[in-house]
């Protein structure tokens, strides 16, 4: 099964596989293929075939095809804005954890893949 390039560590993967004894063209198709990871993702796709060329001709009849499928996608993980509501809390660790009291360093919203 093809497995694209990049993005090397996906989150997401879609495989398909067909197979056909017989398979014929009456006239060259028009495929195309679009995937995006947004905003800021990465994606690829590919194929394997067998038995059945990328350009296939018209009125050819091929014979025991196979044809996998793979798309794959790193997504990345949306900034979260502020939220005013939500008082700050005091980043002194030497202070205590009572009320009104911070409870350690901020932690930073993941950054994008």
């Amino acid at each position: 099964m093809p497995k694209p390039e990049h993005p090397r560590t996906p989150d997401v993967e879609i495989s398909a596989s067909a197979t056909a004894r017989e398979l014929r063209f009456h006239e060259r198709p028009e495929v195309s293929v679009h995937a995006e990871a947004e905003p800021g993702g990465e994606c690829a796709w590919g194929s394997d075939r067998t038995n059945l060329p990328d350009q296939v001709e018209p009125n050819v009849t091929y014979r025991d095809i196979r044809i996998d499928f793979r798309v794959a996608a790193a997504l990345a993980t949306p900034a979260t804005p502020a939220d005013p509501a939500v008082p700050e809390q005091d980043t002194d660790p030497e202070q205590g954890t009572g009320p009104g009291q911070g409870t350690g360093p901020a932690e930073e919203p993941p950054s994008p893949c």
